[in-house]
Formats: C-alpha cells, sequence, structure tokens
C-alpha cells in the first residue's frame, strides 16, 4: 500500500470545499445535532476522495512502509484539521490534541452515535399521520421520502442478500406504498383503488409518477374553468363600474343647471327665483 504526493494534496481542496459546503449548510457538529447527518455527509466527502479509511480505521500508520510515514502524517494532519472545521468550537479540546483522525472519529461516535428512541418515536408517528392536505403530490411525497431517510439512517434495514432478507425489503416497501396511497386526499381513491388492483404492484416511485401524471391533467382540464371564472368577474366589474360612472354624470348633469340671469352654474332652486 502506498499514498501518493498527489493525493495527498488533492486531499487539501475537499478540505476547503467540504468546509464551505458545511459551512452554507449549517451541518456543523454540536451537542444538539443529529449525529448520523453529520457523519453520513462526512462519510461521503472522504470517500469521495478515497480518506474514508484514515479515519475508519482501515487505513493505520503501520500498514505503511517506513519511508511513507511522514506523508501518512501528512494525511492524517489534514483530515484532523478538515474535522475540526465542521465541529463547534465547543468541541475543539477534544480534537486539537488528538494524535489521529481515526481517533478523533471513534470518540465523537462514542459520545453522539446514540441512537434517540424518542426521535424515532416521533418519525414512526409523523410518518404514520401525515396527510396530503393542501399540498401537491409531489411536495407530499417529498415530505415522506425525507422521514423515511432519516427513520432509515436510525433504524436501517438488513442488507444481507439471503432470500429472508430480499422478502423482508419487499415487505417493507409494499407498507411503504400503503403509506403513500393512504395520505392521499379523497380526489385521489379512484387512483388509489386502480393502482391496488393491479396484478403486479408498482413500486413506490412508479406510483407517485402515476399519480404526478394525472394530477397534471387535472390541472390542464381545470385551466379552461378557471379562465372563463376570471373572465367573468372581470366583465362583472367593468360593468359594475361603467354603472357608477354613468349614475354620476346623470346626478352631475341634472345638477347643473346654469341661471339664465346671472349664468351661474349651481342647482336652480337656490338662485334667482
Amino acid at each position: 500500500m502506498a499514498i501518493e504526493d498527489d493525493q495527498v494534496n488533492d486531499s487539501i481542496v475537499p478540505t476547503r470545499t467540504a468546509t464551505a459546503t458545511t459551512s452554507e449548510n449549517g451541518n456543523f457538529l454540536t451537542e444538539s445535532d443529529k449525529y448520523t447527518l453529520w457523519s453520513r455527509a462526512m462519510r461521503i466527502s472522504l470517500l469521495g476522495k478515497s480518506k474514508l479509511g484514515f479515519v475508519d480505521g482501515r487505513f493505520p500508520k503501520s500498514t505503511f512502509e517506513p519511508e511513507l510515514h511522514d506523508l501518512w502524517e501528512k494525511v492524517n494532519a489534514i483530515l484532523v484539521s478538515w474535522i475540526m472545521n465542521v465541529v463547534r468550537p465547543g468541541l475543539l479540546s477534544s480534537v486539537l490534541y488528538a494524535s489521529s483522525a481515526h481517533k478523533v472519529w471513534e470518540d465523537l461516535k462514542e459520545r453522539f452515535d446514540k441512537v434517540n428512541g424518542s426521535r424515532i418515536l416521533y418519525l414512526h408517528r409523523e410518518v404514520h399521520t401525515l396527510t396530503q392536505g393542501v399540498m401537491t403530490v409531489t411536495d407530499y411525497f417529498s415530505k415522506l421520502r425525507e422521514l423515511w431517510d432519516e427513520f432509515d439512517a436510525l433504524t436501517p434495514c438488513p442488507g444481507c442478500p439471503c432470500p429472508e432478507s430480499k422478502m423482508y425489503a419487499q415487505y417493507f416497501e409494499y407498507q411503504r406504498l400503503l403509506q403513500f396511497l393512504t395520505g392521499l386526499n379523497e380526489s385521489y381513491s379512484q387512483s388509489r383503488s386502480q393502482i391496488m388492483m393491479m396484478s403486479h404492484l408498482p413500486s413506490i416511485n412508479r406510483a407517485y409518477s402515476m399519480l404526478v401524471d394525472q394530477e397534471s391533467q387535472r390541472n390542464l382540464v381545470n385551466m379552461p374553468q378557471v379562465a372563463q371564472v376570471s373572465e367573468a368577474l372581470e366583465n362583472l366589474a367593468m360593468y359594475s363600474n361603467k354603472g357608477t360612472n354613468n349614475t354620476g354624470s346623470y346626478k352631475e348633469k341634472r345638477n347643473q343647471v346654469q341661471c339664465e340671469y346671472c349664468h351661474y352654474k349651481g342647482v336652480q332652486e337656490e338662485w334667482c327665483q
């Protein structure tokens, strides 16, 4: 195993990029933040530069030749500084004096990687009580997908390729399809029944695509009706304004009478009687 110089130099680039991205999104690790999301974002960034093994313990210093130890120390220092840039200032004391990025990673994991039972209960309740309401199908599905993703991060499903695991995954997918269809408005009851009557139930994404297509067709059908109503309201407003102007003109003509003696334009009864 070897550490190339260009890989070490390239590791500086993601430090700046990832720090900027993390700062913009507000995904700093604090005592109140969810460690799972922070850890997942860090893993993706490290994996993209082939540096994940330095923090998860797969690339210890002892596995490299002695002549590469200096390069290993350089990569390790860069990774420690990277972690320092994406944690709350109050946590720097546990990072600053660490000898390796792996120890920092394990220390943060031990302190924050705790599955909160109350959070799982909250997600479980939100998933089963979420309904479409005034949301579009797209917004409703996106919200539901967000809850599912966080629930999966906290309680991952078994990933074994055995037949039992595959059957469990299919059953899990079926349950989520039911959750998605149950939360739809009653205006989609016919589409919901058609999907459930299919000989081969579609996937969640396929069912979502079918419902979005129906929603788009409804909007196209309703557009002429909305235009007709708007035009009728505009005509009614124009007619009302026109009637008001005519009435005002009539009163003005009736009241403004010119006196034949003093040529005063006013109410005739008040002058030169």
